[in-house]
């Protein structure tokens, strides 16, 4: 039996693979976000790929079944606050990407079934 953190990181090179045979560009993976003076971790994307002068951010969430719910219902608001946050100091980080449209994927892994969701969540709602 696999640990959590084993299961969430073969979901992640699953996810990974899917994209890079479908033609996409690795720019990192498992970008972290840390504020100066403050302890731990903010947020983390897990991928973040590059096609054609376009970002995906990519989310992805593994489970192997859907007893605490599925993968989609595990990215709350709060969760979503993280990773704009976490984008938006990649973004500072790494100004060349300033100019590029960007858009959110979760990956959902159930079992063997791999799911993509494009576009799943807009960045937009948050300040509402």
């Amino acid at each position: 039996m696999s640990t959590h953190y084993e299961l969430g990181k073969t979901g992640e090179d699953q996810a990974l693979e899917n994209y890079l045979e479908r033609g996409y560009n690795l720019v990192i993976k498992n970008f972290q976000y840390y504020r100066d003076g403050r302890a731990g971790r903010l947020g983390e994307i897990d991928l973040i790929l590059e096609k054609n002068n376009k970002l995906y951010l990519v989310e992805v969430k593994t489970r192997s079944d859907n007893s605490f719910g599925s993968p989609q219902e595990q990215v709350t608001k709060s969760k979503l606050m993280y990773l704009y946050k976490t984008w938006q100091y990649f973004i500072l980080k790494n100004p060349k990407y300033k100019s590029y449209f960007c858009q959110f994927d979760l990956v959902s892994i159930t079992g063997k079934k791999l799911e993509i969701i494009q576009n799943a969540y807009n960045f937009d709602s948050l300040s509402s």
